[in-house]
């Protein structure tokens, strides 16, 4: 059994190789390159993320080592997924087969925002590969911020993941 302080360092070193992926890429200053959620079937949740959403695999693993001095590594047995859309948006998904070793409520983020050309469409798909609704009515709602303005609605994914469906309007 892995320990917390171990996973700390998984994610702190995960954040690290970011980081110089993103300095090797030319890019400066920070940003977020992905997200990371804990789910309890990776088949399931591959298959919902490539058929609503259109994601494609980028890597899967079934552990990976880790090190405090790059030389001496230690495996853990930690299985996930990483997908990435055509709009460079990134998610890893990490497994966690067993549902109380988990937050269920995936605080303190509330929500990620997926952008897709159709909102009602990707909602109908979503539903019937098992995603449920977030809002009791269902409806697709518009929002403004000044000039910004999006069409969106939200569902809760297989996992328990809020994930906000969003078309940003013109």
């Amino acid at each position: 059994m892995v320990n917390a302080s171990l996973y700390r360092l998984i994610f702190i070193i995960t954040l690290m190789g970011i980081s110089t992926f993103a300095s090797a890429q030319g890019k400066s200053g920070s940003s977020v390159f992905d997200i990371g959620v804990y789910v309890t079937n990776l088949e399931r949740t591959k298959d919902f993320y490539t058929s609503v959403f259109g994601l494609k695999v980028v890597r899967e693993w079934d552990s990976m080592d880790i090190s405090f001095d790059d030389e001496n590594y230690q495996t853990v047995p930690l299985a996930g997924l990483y997908l990435v859309g055509d709009n460079g948006m990134h998610l890893e998904f990490l497994q966690r087969a067993d549902p109380a070793a988990r937050q269920e409520v995936q605080e303190p983020i509330n929500h990620f925002a997926i952008e897709v050309a159709d909102v009602k469409a990707t909602y109908d798909l979503a539903i019937s590969k098992g995603a449920k609704p977030a809002f009791s009515d269902e409806r697709v709602q518009y929002a403004r911020i000044g000039d910004f303005r999006v069409t969106h609605t939200q569902i809760i994914g297989l996992d328990g993941e809020r994930i906000q469906i969003l078309r940003v309007l013109e």
